[in-house]
């Protein structure tokens, strides 16, 4: 179902620049600079978010739905099913920023917005993003498994893997000192991972707007996304501890919530985007 564009009357959304009035500074590389924000601007994104959702609610549920079932086909596709799911993530994503910035340029919204990405220019330098982004994720993994091995080292591997084939035997004969040593391990490397995964979220978060609205190979949208998290880490924090809130909600009434919070969360790295990259308000 397509909307007609904003009326006076119905929720505003801010506009990413147009073509001819241009995006902040570039830095020296030709990457468009990021702007620093106050820590409050990180609730701001969440308010723009839900402005984004009601100017076309109906529409925005539809594409959560669609692509949830586009999800689910391909998890049933054996070995291959998850990893072209993770690689065309950030076209997914694409389509949708487009989407975000028609409607807040007074355009409909449709469930096409989803496949936006895959049309024209966009389609070859978001799934390079997406071989990026998968390939950063098998490193953090690498080095995850990597640091385990080395900490345990090969008597602690050989002594915890005797532990978990007793355990369906004898549990007198389990090394305990072995097991409490691999889980200080694990909690310790859990948590590297957690740091690393962060980093790397950071790096990703904006990426697939800076390719699509602002023209910016991959690597590139990688580094200015990056900075740009990391430059504004104040209005991050806020506005991830709001999303832990909203996604703890959403959650409770057997997920229906994401119906709603889902488009809000893809809204708000438009919001940031716009916020950090795009025209003030």
């Amino acid at each position: 179902m397509l909307r007609a564009p904003l009326a006076a009357s119905e929720p505003r959304v801010n506009p990413s620049p147009s073509p001819d009035t241009g995006a902040p500074a570039s830095d020296s590389g030709g990457t468009a600079a990021p702007r620093l924000l106050e820590a409050g601007a990180g609730a701001s994104w969440w308010g723009e978010a839900w402005s984004i959702f009601r100017a076309a609610p109906f529409e925005w549920i539809a594409v959560v739905v669609v692509y949830a079932i586009v999800s689910i086909i391909l998890s049933f596709v054996p070995v291959v099913g998850g990893i072209a799911g993770t690689v065309l993530a950030p076209v997914f994503a694409g389509g949708v920023m487009l989407g975000c910035d028609g409607l807040a340029r007074g355009q409909p919204l449709s469930v096409g917005c989803l496949f936006e990405g895959f049309r024209g220019g966009h389609f070859a330098p978001l799934l390079v993003l997406g071989l990026l982004w998968i390939g950063i994720l098998v490193l953090i993994a690498l080095v995850v498994v990597a640091g385990a091995l080395l900490a345990l080292g090969p008597g602690g591997v050989a002594a915890l893997m005797r532990a978990a084939d007793s355990m369906s035997f004898d549990l007198a004969s389990i090394d305990y000192a072995a097991l409490l040593s691999a889980g200080m391990t694990f909690a310790v490397l859990s948590a590297i991972a957690l740091v690393l995964t962060a980093v790397a979220a950071s790096a990703y978060w904006f990426a697939p707007a800076l390719v699509v609205l602002n023209g910016e190979p991959p690597l590139a949208a990688l580094r200015a996304s990056f900075v740009a998290s990391w430059v504004n880490v104040g209005a991050f924090l806020i506005y991830g501890l709001i999303g832990v809130g909203l996604a703890l909600a959403a959650s409770i009434p057997v997920l229906l919530g994401w119906l709603v919070v889902g488009p809000m969360t893809a809204a708000s790295a438009y919001a940031g985007w716009r916020t950090i990259f795009g025209r003030p308000a």
